[in-house]
């Protein structure tokens, strides 16, 4: 019988991937199945990207000239640090720029950070023009992090609820693995041994798990493509 989703909208990210998925760090890494389900959700916002794009919290843009490098303009944003290299240094809930001002709006790892997450959503849409796009991940499991700053995390239902009451509409929902990458990541936080092949075997046994077996209740977490509406022209 097959298995009720847990998340009508998600689709998993490796799910019509031939073979070994690709990923930045190596297979023995412990934030190997974090980080290949991210970076591979972010490989299939890449169409959704265009034009003036703006990186809410950018960080040091380690995306710039990968999964946003179709953009012809990239603006990076953020708070001024030794983690960060922004264009353009301001809050995500208050974004200095003019309404419309981009095609693309992205922000990665950044909204669990964020004290008024429903703010820096509105921001987010006022900025972007409409048609354009709106891409935002985010953890639904992860320890505590940039501390004192770690505020929240989102589950299916209320990430869905914060995008709507922004004024934008969901395209795309791409869920950060299944169970099993799940269950595999926390196995990684806890376990105490120190070696390669251990965390190899971890990562490779639940990726396989979590890409044959079909069990999708818990998620690492979210990447969501959005897309600000075109109102139609009021009449005279």
């Amino acid at each position: 019988m097959p298995r009720t989703r847990t998340y009508p909208l998600a689709q998993h990210p490796l799910d019509r991937l031939p073979g070994k998925p690709e990923c930045s760090l190596p297979p023995s890494a412990r934030t190997y199945l974090t980080v290949v389900m991210l970076e591979n959700s972010l490989r299939l916002t890449v169409p959704y990207v265009k034009g003036r794009l703006l990186d809410v919290g950018c960080g040091r843009k380690p995306y710039q000239k990968t999964f946003f490098a179709g953009a012809t303009e990239y603006v990076g944003c953020d708070y001024l640090s030794d983690r960060s290299q922004p264009d353009v240094i301001c809050s995500a809930l208050d974004l200095t720029f003019p309404d419309n001002s981009f095609d693309t709006v992205v922000s990665t790892e950044v909204l669990e950070h964020v004290p008024d997450p429903q703010l820096a959503f509105r921001e987010m849409c006022r900025v972007v023009k409409p048609g354009g796009y709106v891409i935002v991940s985010t953890p639904l499991y992860w320890p505590r992090h940039e501390v004192p700053y770690d505020f929240f995390r989102y589950p299916y239902d209320g990430l869905l609820h914060i995008v709507k009451e922004a004024g934008l509409e969901t395209e795309k929902l791409y869920s950060r693995g299944r169970s099993y990458a799940f269950l595999g990541q926390v196995i990684q936080h806890v376990q105490p041994s120190r070696l390669k092949l251990v965390d190899w075997l971890i990562n490779r046994f639940f990726l396989w798990c979590d890409r044959n077996l079909n069990h999708d209740a818990l998620t690492l977490g979210w990447t969501v493509v959005a897309r600000k509406p075109v109102r139609p022209a009021s009449g005279t």
